[in-house]
């Protein structure tokens, strides 16, 4: 070895091993979500699952939008003699979803259903207004579900009920106002959810009691608004009112729909920390947000509905119930760029260190068993699509071309050094996971190239972590494959 890579390797004391699977989830699946290939692109669910099980993918979410499956979904009137709950009755198109379940098992990639609004107008509570998100019916939901759930059964391993039903692009009204003043307002959607997800939590239980279902689903943030119409409710004001508890988490039984209360019933939540164009360490000023920076909020106060009796672990049995912690699942997390979104995007090179920024910080906290991101591949982005939600947070652009992130995606790494610390975690993961031999480099700023300073083998998940005490500015990769030709994105961290 040269002399000038010996400093370097001097100028770094190993410290620590692998972190303990009781502080970081050390096997915490790797997921994606893209409804626009698996589903709404004909011909290439196949090709899609094929490259998401070679890249490492253990999991994908589908969307089934209610509407989309049942039939004459613009009518004020259930069709005549249609049996929502029976699957194969005349009028439910499944194609969709078929044809994507059957590409994803085929890859053995895990699957969650995620059934959701908006549904049919007749199915709504008051279907002269013509809103597919108003007010569902929870007996016409729970039809649904049935259907669904006998469909698809344990072919599926997860189900989820309603998408952000905190936002009103799902579920209206978000709040109910007896005047024009905000205070006249109180919340709506947490009961309308209430009795939903109880709906079909029930369904699914009776047609196979070891099928998991979320709750949640929530997006990370709420507005200022608070009327019957384009409201986003904060995603902890949604779940203190769903679990019936004040701000302060005493219970409330008084207000009118938590007199006759009644706790559901879950198996884990679901949660969706998008951050926009910051990075996943920002904190946010709303202590009722939760992006991934503050994921603590959402666990804490899940806990802590959950001690009082607004929420139940199906999971476990008795007084557990209430006590048991619920797992979390980052099930949709995405970073739109610039290009070729100009308005919201962040650069090329953001999202890539952001997406693994978060993958990192995803593993170390032992409650996520799940991160995963959203998309794969941009959707349009024209002015027109722009304006109406689309995303551009895929690895890939429209066109097939990569993102910086693509190439990153079958390695994430990245070191943490914290404000006056030299004590460095350095962490990373192979995908496919598969226990790996991988090889830890180093470059002092004043050194032209890397020098390998220690190898580690990976877990059976395809993680490795371990610290480095780091006296100056270093520069740090992981190696991997044969003769570790294979190489992650460069690190640099600095003591400070």
């Amino acid at each position: 070895m040269r002399p000038g890579l010996i400093s370097i390797a001097l100028a770094l004391l190993v410290a620590g091993n692998v972190a303990s699977s009781s502080q970081a989830s050390s096997f915490m699946k790797v997921g994606v979500v893209d409804d626009g290939l698996m589903m709404r692109s004909p011909g290439v669910a196949d090709q899609t699952a094929r490259e998401w099980h070679d890249h490492g993918v253990d999991q994908s979410r589908l969307t089934l939008i209610w509407e989309r499956i049942a039939p004459d979904a613009a009518s004020t009137r259930k069709p005549v003699g249609f049996d929502a709950r029976n699957p194969d009755s005349p009028g439910y198109d499944w194609s969709e979803t078929d044809a994507a379940i059957s590409a994803l098992s085929r890859r053995g990639i895990a699957i969650t259903l995620s059934i959701t609004t908006p549904g049919p107008v007749w199915a709504s509570s008051v279907p002269s207004r013509r809103e597919s998100t108003y007010r569902p019916k929870a007996a016409e939901f729970a039809e649904f579900v049935h259907a669904v759930a006998l469909r698809y059964g344990s072919r599926v391993s997860t189900y989820a009920l309603i998408n952000e039903p905190n936002l009103w692009q799902w579920l209206t009204p978000q709040w109910s106002c007896s005047g024009t003043s905000p205070s006249t307002c109180s919340a709506a959607s947490p009961a309308i959810y209430r009795e939903l997800f109880r709906a079909g939590y029930t369904e699914i239980k009776s047609i196979s009691p070891k099928l998991v279902v979320w709750v949640g689903s929530l997006a990370p943030f709420g507005n200022s608004v608070r009327s019957e119409s384009h409201a986003a409710m904060a995603p902890l004001i949604f779940l203190r009112r769903l679990g019936c508890v004040q701000d302060d988490y005493s219970r409330d039984r008084s207000s009118s729909d938590c007199r006759s209360f009644k706790p559901i019933t879950a198996d884990a939540i679901a949660h969706h920390p998008h951050s926009g164009s910051s990075s996943p360490s920002t904190i946010f000023g709303d202590d009722d947000s939760v992006s991934i920076a503050t994921l603590d909020r959402l666990t804490s106060s899940i806990d802590r509905i959950q001690s009082r009796g607004g929420l139940l672990n199906g999971t476990a049995t008795g007084a557990a119930r209430s006590r048991n912690r619920l797992d979390v699942y980052v099930d949709e997390y995405g970073v739109q760029t610039n290009p070729p979104d100009t308005w919201s995007g962040v650069s090329l090179q953001s999202q890539d260190a952001y997406y693994q920024q978060a993958a990192y910080m995803m593993w170390k906290n032992p409650r996520v068993k799940l991160y995963a991101q959203y998309l794969w591949k941009d959707e349009r982005s024209d002015a027109a699509t722009i304006g109406a939600g689309s995303w551009q947070s895929g690895v890939y652009f429209a066109n097939g071309a990569p993102k910086p992130s693509a190439s990153s995606f079958e390695r994430p790494f990245w070191v943490d050094l914290p404000r006056g610390s030299h004590s460095a975690l350095i962490w990373g993961q192979v995908r496919p996971g598969a226990a790996s031999r991988v090889q830890i480099q180093a470059r002092l700023s004043s050194a032209a190239r890397f020098t390998p300073v220690r190898e580690v083998t990976t877990n059976a998940a395809g993680y490795f972590a371990l610290r480095l005490t780091v006296r100056q500015a270093t520069s740090f990769r992981f190696g991997y494959g044969a003769s570790f030709a294979k190489v992650s994105s460069t690190r640099a961290v600095k003591p400070r």
